[in-house]
């Protein structure tokens, strides 16, 4: 660090090394301050005037350098929302690098430590920004505070798509699970509304992840709607690019990805993703895009019922309405 700010002006050259003089050279009344100092100040000047014309390329070295820097950026949900597709998508402009795992740190792992953390992180130099993503931070109760503690400058993005369409997506990815493992199957009218009744089980995971009126106002005790990016998960299917650039200019980049880098997957149903023109086509895992289990139209709109409430709540905190 210190050689970063030696080389970063003269002026903290000169008075690192006259500190250096003064606590070494002993000093008593008859020392002649200006004889002493005169020579040793022309000798820096001298230095700076030979190194100054080297300076740009040192800041410019000192700069790439790589190493494991912790996220200044993080998507915190939601859920069956397009997290992964979205950090995929950021991850085509050249100033962004992504955490390909969820490291559930603020969450589940904060114990292990800072340093764990930052053995997740990929190498990035000082002028990329690190992202890493964890879709259950948004529905966790200790996750804002920790994020707040841990840095009061977090940017933060949310991607939200329809709760209905994401309750079903979550119960359909737990219902695969149950199906692999050979577990009971579950059945969703059972699980998402209490028992002969048409209002929805609170306690029910895919039914609590979809209140987002409720953890909204949690992340708002710790950060303002200046720090936080809502992206639109039912628009950024259908076209990627319009929430692509809102992104950018969040993040104050430049904006670089363009529509050359998103190429549709007709079988999938959405987006994959091409870096540069030579590299391989990235797209999305085989678990994604898959049909949702069937749930009737009285079940959906029982369900869409619901959450009208707490979708009113939700664009009333953060200032924004959707098409749900």
């Amino acid at each position: 660090m210190m050689l970063v700010r030696i080389f970063c002006n003269h002026e903290c050259l000169v008075t690192s090394c006259l500190v250096l003089a003064y606590s070494f050279y002993p000093f008593n009344h008859s020392f002649n301050q200006h004889s002493f100092i005169h020579p040793f100040i022309h000798s820096i000047h001298s230095f700076h005037s030979f190194i100054h014309p080297f300076i740009p390329f040192i800041h410019s070295f000192i700069y790439r350098i790589e190493t494991h820097r912790l996220p200044s950026v993080l998507i915190i949900g939601v859920r069956k929302g397009g997290t992964r597709a979205l950090l995929d998508a950021m991850a085509l402009h050249p100033k962004i690098r992504a955490v390909r795992k969820e490291t559930h740190f603020f969450d589940l792992n904060f114990s292990k430590g800072v340093e764990w953390y930052r053995s997740l992180m990929p190498l990035s130099s000082a002028e990329q920004i690190v992202v890493e993503k964890t879709p259950g931070y948004f529905t966790s109760a200790i996750a804002p505070k920790r994020v707040r503690e841990f840095n009061p400058a977090m940017k933060i993005i949310l991607i939200v798509r329809d709760p209905t369409q994401r309750t079903i997506s979550d119960f359909t990815q737990v219902y695969y699970n149950k199906l692999e493992l050979n577990k009971t199957l579950p059945i969703f009218e059972k699980e998402a509304f209490l028992p002969s009744s048409d209002k929805i089980n609170v306690d029910y995971k895919p039914v609590r992840n979809s209140l987002y009126d409720l953890h909204m106002a949690n992340w708002l005790r710790y950060f303002s709607m200046e720090q936080i990016l809502l992206v639109n998960g039912d628009v950024f299917r259908g076209n990627p690019i319009n929430e692509l650039r809102r992104v950018e200019t969040f993040l104050d980049l430049p904006h670089l990805i363009t529509s050359d880098q998103l190429i549709f997957n007709e079988s999938k149903g959405f987006f994959c993703f091409l870096r540069t023109p030579t590299s391989r086509v990235r797209c999305l895992g085989s678990s994604k895009g898959r049909p949702h289990r069937e749930i009737s139209d009285e079940i959906t709109e029982k369900l869409r019922a619901n959450f009208k409430e707490h979708n009113m709540r939700f664009f009333a905190l953060v200032n924004r309405m959707f098409a749900w």
